[in-house]
């Protein structure tokens, strides 16, 4: 008997006019992804759920605003990316997401590939229209690969849903912390779901979901991969290197049996050696997951040890 395939329903939608086919049921975030149209989106994982924790991926759908990540195309849908509510209030957002983020970029070990340093610069944020007293939040070592910066996460929750739903450990979850309580007055002046965002932001923090302090994972660092900021990072890379100093060699993971994608990220062992040495393994997150080993079992690939040709 030959083989039946089945085709995909699709639908009819515009995108700021323009006419696409979308995959019935699809997100119009990943729709319009998929036609090469930009919509800003830093929670969203495309192979996790929606969490609506950044709500910059606003977008108007049939006259509705709505968050991309979430809502699903329809046939005839008309879909406009950009209004001047839409830019006002993602601006709002990442005004938000910049109160009391320390300027550390110049050693934050996050700089150059910082998806905070961009949506600043992609949505223009040139000034600060917000304040809050800060809240001290210290440094913590959740295990023997994961370190957490407090003060630089943007509670965007990547981490505990690549965690949930890709990896199966939901080792980590947002947990209540002391922060300041916002001034009621912005609620009456700054767009809601920046507001919103900002409230979110104030009350919580990520933290190991056993309550321990100690993360009963698998060490995977799934988590360090896709966090977009410097908040969360391998213990052994942290002050170690600034990404642009870091050359991408396409490698195979040795030590894993699913042989993942993996990147080398290397450069000379110092000023005097010029020998190249891995200084962490990154991978292409949003199609493939790496196990610990994959991740971290690099130290082989920089050791000097070599056969003694004399004594064999």
């Amino acid at each position: 008997m030959s083989e039946v395939k089945t085709v995909e329903n699709m639908v009819n939608i515009t995108i700021d006019g323009a006419e696409y086919q979308a995959k019935e049921g699809e997100f119009i975030l990943n729709a319009a992804r998929a036609n090469d149209i930009f919509v800003p989106a830093i929670c969203y994982l495309t192979r996790c759920s929606p969490t609506l924790a950044c709500r910059i991926c606003l977008v108007e759908a049939d006259g509705k605003q709505v968050y991309s990540c979430n809502t699903k195309v329809k046939e005839g849908m008309a879909v406009t990316i950009d209004t001047p509510t839409i830019l006002e209030e993602r601006r709002a957002i990442m005004e938000v997401y910049d109160v009391n983020h320390p300027l550390q970029c110049g050693v934050c070990d996050k700089s150059g590939e910082c998806e905070l340093q961009n949506y600043t610069l992609e949505m223009g944020v040139d000034s600060q229209s917000y304040m809050i007293p800060d809240t001290k939040r210290e440094t913590t070592n959740w295990s023997s690969v994961l370190h957490y910066d407090p003060g630089l996460c943007i509670v965007c929750e990547r981490c505990t849903t690549v965690c949930k739903d890709m990896i199966g450990d939901a080792a980590i979850t947002t947990a209540k912390r002391g922060g300041e309580v916002l001034d009621k007055a912005y609620k009456d002046t700054m767009p809601k779901d920046a507001y919103s965002m900002w409230n979110k932001l104030q009350k919580s923090v990520i933290a190991p979901s056993n309550g321990t302090g100690e993360t009963n994972c698998s060490d995977c660092g799934e988590c360090i991969a896709v966090c977009p900021v410097g908040a969360l990072v391998s213990r052994d890379f942290v002050y170690t290197s600034n990404a642009w100093d870091l050359k991408r060699v396409p490698a195979v993971a040795a030590h894993s049996s699913d042989g993942a994608q993996i990147y080398y990220e290397v450069k000379p062992t110092s000023i005097e050696d010029r020998t190249e040495k891995i200084f962490r393994i990154t991978n292409e997150w949003s199609f493939v997951s790496l196990d610990g080993s994959a991740r971290f079992a690099y130290d082989f690939q920089n050791t000097t040890a070599s056969k003694d040709e004399t004594s064999i």
